[in-house]
């Protein structure tokens, strides 16, 4: 099996902050923050790209399961920025992930076939609650 290089990156120096992760030779940009940091993230180009998104908290009714929804949207700030500010029903997440591209040859069929990858991988594990 050959290595990888994986960038982390602390954009404000704090690990449980804003991060992103690239890695190298691959098209994928991966942005994690918790909510608190939203603002932050839609200041940031990644946000008006299209891409796909995993929404993390707890499950009120199960605690010991972690609750995720995964969506994606041709614009992902504007999508999470709905989830945090009117959608009573995406009242849980406390951190997200995102996943966009370097460039922008990402296609909306890919990002569904991303979405649709990590809800199958999510089912399958048994120790989530998907929303």
């Amino acid at each position: 099996m050959s290595g990888k290089l994986i960038r982390l990156f602390l954009v404000d120096g704090n690990p449980n902050g804003l991060r992103t992760v690239e890695i190298s030779n691959m098209t994928i940009y991966t942005t994690v923050f918790p909510r608190a940091k939203l603002k932050t993230f839609l200041q940031r180009e990644e946000s008006t790209k299209a891409g796909c998104y995993i929404l993390i908290g707890n499950d009120i009714k199960n605690l010991d399961k972690t609750k995720l929804y995964i969506g994606e949207g041709e614009n992902v700030g504007n999508r999470l920025k709905s989830h945090a500010m009117g959608d009573k029903q995406k009242e849980f997440w406390n951190e997200v992930i995102v996943f966009t591209s370097k460039d922008d040859y990402i296609t909306k069929t890919q990002i569904q076939y991303l979405e649709s990858e990590l809800c199958r991988i999510a089912d399958e594990s048994g120790k989530v609650i998907l929303d």
